[in-house]
């Protein structure tokens, strides 16, 4: 799952190469620095690529701190088929 939050990531920055340069600890709001559409643009291709409903109530800023925390939170998740 963390592979393909960092293709997300490198789909929505539109930067060739971009998730290579990305770890498990990066920071997808300090490091990534996404802007509000992109961050908006992520969460809808992050639900829609993991088939995932992202439970916002339960979503916490502490969860972008890394790219592995994230990938833990959406383990949680409820599936889609």
């Amino acid at each position: 799952m963390i592979d393909k939050i960092k293709g997300i990531l490198e789909d929505v920055k539109g930067i060739p190469g971009f998730s290579k340069e990305l770890s498990d600890s990066t920071d997808i709001i300090e490091d990534v620095k996404l802007d509000s559409l992109e961050m908006i643009n992520f969460m809808l291709n992050i639900e829609t690529e993991l088939k995932v409903e992202i439970d916002f109530e339960q979503l916490e800023f502490s969860y972008f701190k890394s790219i592995k925390t994230f990938s833990e939170f959406l383990s949680k998740m409820k599936r889609l088929k």
